[in-house]
């Protein structure tokens, strides 16, 4: 390996811990800060944070030094040799299938720690390991055996356009994202939990008279058995064009009251009406495509220091898995302060329009109280933290935003 390399991987690597310490550091000063302006706070929350941070630190650095791993001790390659040169099919499926079940494996513990261990000490969940167990396998052969399905279509253009290929899985990345938005509430979503329609019951045809007033009267409201596994509540709008449809958790219908129910519902109306799921869809394309850029221009360096030391030498080479994999989780972690502002915006326009629609202040702040409160989460997160990891503006800015900002006109 190359001095300069190896000078890059050790300086990454404590850039990295320095990070990490830099965060945890941060919000241990703010949970002191919150301890004061929020005296009635639970213990709970605070210990939950902390617990909660450690894992984060473990599985961002598991995301790099477990494909690190692979490639320094050439596992990676010696597991392209045993699947041998059939065709790009055939050994892309098999060396996806046995790279990506000894990374499942491997971070089974940590996983289970965290979405398991952690939520039963806290009283979050009520979920059986039989459960967790059936969720984490559908999870692993939806995700994981699916991109070993489908792994030989990147390598072959990186084979056969060695300096084009970000640009053309690029491209052939968008209508893939349209696709499984359209296809994921009937075929994806139902592998997981249950959905039930509301839309005759009571509360079901107050939301349809909240789908009319916006024009979208055409989706459909579901509710989806989510207390099988946590006791936290939530909603979401997903799909598009004739697959769109609002999704209330039913921890979410049982535990606030109708008014809260329907100001939640409004925010996510406001998602769709603002067009959200498909500016997610542009910036994930346009995202997608410039940090594949990144990608081929640092993995072909990379592989150009390794002087061989992988095993491989050519980037179609199904054994440079593990290496697009540090790379585009490289260059997905820088992006976060990026992707993660757009997404607070979008929130913010949401949480406006969610108010302008119900006229109802007072409901939205407290189903916002309610949503905190049930999953132990803080107020207000260190500023790092929230500039790098969170997707919605914290509890405090949020109540704030609903108690002063003007309703928006809405047309009848």
């Amino acid at each position: 390996m190359d001095k300069k390399l190896l000078i890059v991987l050790i300086l990454f690597l404590v850039l990295l811990l320095g990070f990490i310490f830099f965060v945890y550091r941060s919000e241990i000063a703010n949970m002191k800060q919150l301890r004061i302006d929020y005296p009635n706070l639970k213990e709970e929350v605070f210990s939950l944070r902390k617990d909660s941070l450690k894992v984060w630190g473990i599985k961002l650095m598991l995301s790099f030094i477990v494909p690190m791993l692979f490639l320094l001790t050439k596992l990676s390659y010696k597991i392209s040799l045993f699947v041998g040169e059939r065709n790009w099919f055939v050994s892309g499926l098999l060396y996806g299938a046995i790279f990506f079940s000894l990374i499942f494996i491997i971070n089974l513990p940590i996983n289970f720690y965290s979405s398991f261990v952690l939520k039963h000490r806290y009283g979050l969940t009520e979920q059986t390991v039989l459960r967790w167990l059936e969720l984490s396998i559908k999870g692993f052969l939806v995700s994981d055996l699916m991109t070993a399905l489908f792994l030989w279509i990147p390598y072959y253009l990186i084979y056969t356009s060695p300096k084009t290929w970000w640009l053309k899985i690029g491209l052939l990345f968008i209508p893939v994202i349209i696709f499984m938005v359209f296809i994921s509430p009937f075929i994806i979503d139902p592998i997981f939990n249950k959905y039930t329609s509301i839309e005759d019951e009571r509360l079901g045809q107050k939301i349809e008279a909240l789908l009319e007033k916006a024009g979208i009267e055409d989706a459909s409201v579901y509710m989806v058995d989510k207390s099988r596994d946590t006791r936290t509540m939530n909603a979401y709008m997903t799909g598009i064009f004739k697959s769109k449809r609002i999704v209330l958790w039913d921890t979410t219908i049982n535990n606030m009251t109708e008014n809260e129910v329907l100001s939640i519902t409004a925010h996510e109306i406001g998602h769709y009406v603002k067009g959200h799921i498909w500016k997610n869809i542009l910036f994930s394309s346009i995202g997608t495509i410039f940090v594949l850029y990144l990608v081929y221009l640092s993995s072909n360096w990379v592989l150009k220091l390794s002087n061989g030391v992988f095993g491989f030498r050519s980037l179609y080479n199904y054994a440079s898995v593990p290496l697009l994999i540090i790379m585009l989780n490289l260059f997905t972690f820088l992006g976060n302060p990026i992707s993660n502002y757009i997404s607070r915006r979008m929130e913010i326009q949401a949480d406006r329009y969610e108010i302008s629609l119900t006229k109802d202040r007072e409901s939205a702040i407290t189903a916002m109280e309610k949503l905190y409160n049930t999953s132990l989460g803080v107020p207000r997160p260190s500023k790092i933290y929230k500039i790098w990891y969170h997707t919605h503006p914290p509890l405090e800015e949020r109540v704030e935003f609903y108690k002063t900002v003007e309703f928006e006109k809405i047309k009848e």
